[in-house]
């Protein structure tokens, strides 16, 4: 998976540096997704420039319920999991996040349903990938610590959530998707979706459906009534192109996909958005 290749990758030859430049200023950025105009069905690069910058990898974007915050991550050059906010209306310059609070590699950070908590991946002590967590309280994020569970007995990452706190996740070395339910505050159990191969997950919030990429391609699989997953289909030829796609997640309001596309420079990503309208299309379609 080549999304792993790049965090892999990245891990050991991430640069101190931005693209952005030293004497770029960051402009002044108001209102919702950084001021960027939203989308058709046509995919546009999010924040070009910002965020998706030329000759950088840039995958996982991730923006708090209350649409005030958004993670991404950021590679070669580039130093991980990546955070703006919006203060008094205007959106900060990027920063690493670093909610370890150990300058440790970090990426693919996301929200679960009441924005109170954040998980993202990290590397352990055997340089595998594991998933972490930090809590928010009145100051921002509490020091992250890693998940005891476990999912967390095997190369994992990129984890979402449910509204009722359930998880979907990467198996790295096996490329399958997996699933824990959220029992008294823990995460006890897992288990296998289904989906016979794939990776980067990203599930709805009423677990209605399911985003992820394989073999360089978006697919979404709907839920069926006895809670196993439809066949994956393909999001169509507007998202998946002659270039490798990968990486999706929705906006809060699920108005809105993102993903990688890699057509930047030397094959690097940008992120991309575009309206989510055809998921409901893929499902009529299917139905049929």
């Amino acid at each position: 998976m080549k999304c792993s290749l790049i965090i892999a990758a990245a891990f050991e030859f991430a640069l101190v540096f931005s693209c952005l430049g030293a004497t770029r200023e960051w402009p002044v950025l108001k209102g919702d997704y950084l001021g960027q105009t939203p989308p058709d069905s046509v995919p546009v690069i999010f924040a070009p420039g910002m965020v998706s910058v030329q000759g950088r990898y840039e995958y996982g974007l991730a923006i708090s319920p209350d649409g005030q915050e958004i993670f991404y991550t950021a590679s070669r050059p580039g130093d991980g999991l990546m955070v703006t906010r919006q203060i008094n209306g205007v959106w900060t310059e990027p920063e690493v996040a670093n909610l370890r609070g150990d300058n440790s590699w970090e990426f693919e950070a996301f929200y679960t349903a009441d924005g109170r908590k954040v998980f993202f991946s990290s590397m352990g002590e055997d340089r595998k990938s594991r998933i972490w967590f930090a809590d928010k309280d009145s100051s921002g994020w509490v020091k992250a610590e890693i998940l005891d569970s476990p999912v967390n007995s095997i190369d994992v990452f990129w984890a979402t959530f449910t509204a009722d706190g359930s998880m979907y996740y990467t198996d790295v070395n096996n490329s399958k998707i997996l699933r824990s339910r959220l029992t008294e505050g823990e995460y006890r159990e897992t288990e296998d979706t289904g989906i016979p191969s794939g990776a980067h997950p990203f599930i709805a919030p009423d677990e209605s459906f399911m985003l992820f990429n394989n073999d360089g391609d978006i697919y979404v699989a709907f839920l069926r009534e006895d809670d196993s997953w439809g066949e994956p289909r393909l999001l169509g030829d507007k998202i998946n192109s002659s270039f490798m796609e990968t990486c999706p997640s929705l906006s809060p309001d699920g108005k809105y996909i993102f993903f990688s596309r890699y057509n930047d420079l030397e094959g690097k990503s940008d992120i991309y958005w575009v309206s989510s309208d055809i998921i409901e299309q893929v499902q009529q379609s299917s139905s049929r």
